[in-house]
């Protein structure tokens, strides 16, 4: 992710919830699903960044 958004300091949890313009892109920042896996106390954000980028798709959709 770092190296995507080109900043050494970028952190999933910072960046999570909101959409963000990479190269023109709008992207969404969320955790790893193996992080999910290890950490089920990551389920319900998990969860949280995929309703956004549902809600994103949909809007562009309507």
């Amino acid at each position: 992710m770092q190296s995507f958004f080109k900043n050494s300091e970028a952190e999933v949890k910072a960046l999570r919830g909101a959409i963000h313009q990479v190269q023109g892109y709008p992207t969404a920042v969320g955790y790893h699903p193996l992080a999910v896996r290890r950490r089920p106390n990551l389920w319900s954000i998990f969860l949280e960044d995929w309703k956004l980028v549902a809600e994103q798709y949909h809007n562009k959709l309507t």
